[in-house]
């Protein structure tokens, strides 16, 4: 049996277990084999980096960062992201916010929500984990710096298969004039820019895109919103689609 680790591209990796299978070739009277990929091996989306530090944030998440909006999560467990150089292709971006990142410090994978920024323009900060995700991730141990590695990948934290466009938490849902929106439950595609009613939204550090509409009415229910990724994608909704986000999610 041979062992190749090989790669797909440069944002998917899979293990292939190649197993020499004696099948009897009937017509040539020799075995012949066959190889296949083993479906308990877990395909992560994103590229990943090792030697991160991971720290203790707090016990629970706060009602800033990149507020997140209600919704039914399935990934429950949360980060502050940083800046560190160790992080590669995953030091925090705007797109970044709300994303499933996985965190391994040594006790078996973790996936977390990016729920916050941690030390920007520092590289001081690589994943800073609440209480919960911390004690998962380390087995317990008592809040400091442990290393790690960390992956996107491409799990929604919210339940549903489709991406969700969200007004921001504690934002106006029916202002035809101004409004604050975002998407979350990309599949791991990251947002770079986002267009509603024509107009090019104005990004906040929160990851959110601000619209304004200049003195016209363009947000109307009917208007449409077009989110853009960085893998050249998109996602396009009405405004009427759009959930209203309510309070900050706080992760605990």
């Amino acid at each position: 049996m041979h062992r190749l680790v090989l790669p797909v591209s440069t944002k998917l990796t899979a293990f292939v277990v190649i197993f020499q299978v004696p099948i009897w070739n009937i017509k040539y009277q020799n075995p012949i084999s066959i190889c296949y990929i083993n479906p308990f091996i877990s395909l992560a989306s994103g590229g990943g980096s090792g030697g991160v530090k991971g720290t203790f944030w707090a016990e629970q998440s706060d009602a800033g960062g990149c507020q997140m909006p209600q919704g039914d999560y399935l990934v429950v467990d949360a980060i502050a992201l940083g800046q560190s150089q160790a992080l590669g292709n995953l030091k925090w971006r705007q797109g970044l916010c709300g994303q499933v990142l996985r965190i391994d410090c040594g006790n078996g994978p973790v996936d977390a929500v990016v729920a916050s920024t941690c030390n920007l323009n520092s590289d001081s900060c690589g994943v800073d984990m609440i209480g919960k995700t911390w004690r998962q991730a380390t087995a317990n141990k008592p809040p400091g710096i442990v290393d790690c590695s960390v992956s996107l990948t491409n799990r929604n934290p919210i339940r549903g298969n489709n991406a969700l466009c969200y007004f921001r938490p504690n934002s106006e849902t029916s202002n035809a004039y101004y409004a604050i929106l975002g998407v979350v439950n990309t599949g791991g595609r990251i947002s770079s820019s986002a267009v509603a009613a024509g107009v090019a939204g104005r990004r906040n550090n929160d990851g959110w895109f601000e619209f304004n509409g200049a003195g016209s009415p363009r947000f109307t229910p009917d208007a449409q919103v077009v989110f853009s990724y960085e893998d050249g994608s998109s996602s396009t909704f009405t405004i009427r689609n759009c959930l209203n986000g309510g309070q900050v999610k706080i992760f605990q």
